[in-house]
């Protein structure tokens, strides 16, 4: 049976993938302050993209459209190892923040992820992690969030 109603081949992907850069956005990476100001100007590593697209199950053109990072530019970036630029940090950022919120709510990295890509009332039917590519629809979630935890609506 399904922990957490999530397959049991998603859980054991993530379960390997616990040492990815996106992992640690989520789980210990400085989420504020110069260091993070820096690494969004800085830009990270077009691997991210694959990290984070690893973390939540998702394809990976699914995390370059949050991120607004066009297949093409994404290919481009990766034969040369290059970083992507400050915008699509700074929405990568955004997600893995939320996401660590979300992982503080529910107590369990499986529950948020499941939470994340699933869409929600509250957010019009549109699914959490398809908000994070504004600050306006992280907002949103953050506000969701907070409400959960404080025994507000789901």
């Amino acid at each position: 049976k399904p922990r957490n109603g999530l397959p049991l081949r998603f859980k054991a992907a993530s379960r390997r993938l616990d040492d990815t850069p996106f992992t640690h956005l989520v789980a210990d990476a400085p989420l504020s302050g110069f260091a993070a100001v820096q690494a969004i100007r800085d830009g990270y590593s077009i691997g991210m993209i694959k990290a984070a697209s690893n973390f939540f199950g998702v394809a990976d053109a699914r995390i370059q459209g949050i991120a607004q990072v066009p297949a093409s530019t994404a290919s481009r970036l990766e034969k040369t190892n290059a970083r992507i630029d400050s915008g699509a940090t700074e929405r990568l950022f955004r997600m893995g923040a939320v996401t660590r919120l979300a992982v503080e709510v529910f107590g369990d990295k499986f529950v948020a992820i499941d939470w994340m890509r699933r869409p929600n009332r509250a957010l019009g039917e549109v699914a959490p992690l398809e908000l994070m590519d504004t600050e306006p629809g992280a907002v949103s979630v953050r506000q969701v969030l907070n409400a959960i935890a404080t025994g507000g609506a789901a």
